[in-house]
């Protein structure tokens, strides 16, 4: 058991090594130069010319470090994280760890309302499909699913603010961090990321249906309700690890979806960071995002291990056969 839990966190610290090079290589290939956007234009910085702004341009980067290797850049940025320093705003001049910390909550906040519905709706109409499985009520649920994972997040953000801000009015349009602004977005990201357990729930659902101990309980004339329940507290169960994912993913992805309904979490703040090539800002945000996916990953997996020992042991049986 130790000796699993020790390898699988080697290799959530690896997974971080590498997305660590890649969101700094994947930052420094895209296009713009942050010290220009800073000064603006050329001519709102240097009255007598160009070569006033270049040298303007030049001492900026020099005191910023972007004038350095790259190499060293990424060495430096590596020694700061090991400090828990996520760097300074290029623009604001603040701290970029403080600055994240203090949007989380709003940010965990939404993610945790939006699952809620996620789980909700994804279970509901997900037994609802596996019970009417072939049926009209089926094919209604499974194509919504289907439209709803076509349909791009700012498409229902701005249908859903439209209608609910600006024709009905009982949404207030603000940037505070409220509960009587909550309530609109999370549903919007919830349904957003319903399908994906509909499909998951009916489909496991389906499989207990087709298994030798729910015709065999049937056959024995047990009660069907009964039988469907037990069915379902067992497709539940491969649920977890999706469950546990989505909130990651709701985490590191509700950037859209906070920049619409001007919620101020990190994905806002990430998103406005983005257009002006804030660096360390994007870097910060990028890491926090990669990190709550490893670390929830890295608990599901101590948990499935704890709960099922099999899984720990597969990995020394197919050792022993091997030798």
């Amino acid at each position: 058991m130790h000796t699993v839990l020790l390898r699988k966190l080697l290799e959530a610290l690896l997974t971080l090594f590498f997305a660590t090079l890649i969101i700094f290589a994947l930052i420094r290939l895209a296009p713009g130069d942050p010290v220009r956007l800073m000064l603006g234009h050329p001519g709102e910085i240097a009255a007598q010319g160009t070569s006033a702004y270049d040298e303007k341009v030049a001492e900026l980067r020099t005191e910023l470090g972007l004038d350095r290797n790259v190499a060293v850049q990424y060495a430096s940025w590596l020694g700061r994280l090991a400090q828990g320093d996520l760097g300074t705003s290029i623009f604001t001049g603040k701290p970029v760890g403080p600055e994240i910390a203090s949007r989380l909550p709003a940010t965990v906040a939404l993610s945790l309302s939006a699952l809620l519905v996620q789980i909700a709706l994804g279970l509901f109409f997900g037994m609802v499909a596996a019970l009417r499985s072939g049926k009209l009520t089926d094919q209604l649920i499974r194509v919504a699913c289907v439209a709803l994972a076509s349909t791009p997040a700012f498409v229902v953000g701005l249908v859903a603010l439209a209608l609910f801000a600006v024709k009905y009015g009982v949404y207030e349009i603000s940037s505070d961090f409220s509960a009587s602004r909550l309530w609109l977005p999370a549903l919007t990201l919830g349904i957003l990321g319903a399908p994906q357990l509909v499909r998951i729930m009916r489909a496991n659902l389906l499989t207990e249906f087709g298994k030798i101990y729910v015709s065999s309980a049937l056959s024995r004339g047990l009660d069907r309700k009964r039988v469907v329940r037990h069915a379902a507290r067992n497709a539940l169960i491969p649920l977890v690890t999706m469950v546990a994912l989505s909130f990651a993913g709701l985490i590191g992805g509700a950037v859209v979806i906070e920049s619409i309904f001007s919620w101020p979490g990190i994905g806002k703040y990430a998103l406005d960071s983005i257009l002006v090539k804030d660096y360390p800002v994007i870097q910060g945000y990028a890491l926090v995002a990669v990190l709550m996916v490893v670390l929830i990953h890295f608990l599901v997996d101590v948990v499935y291990s704890a709960l099922d020992p099999r899984i720990h042991h597969k990995g020394e049986a197919g050792r022993e056969e091997t030798v």
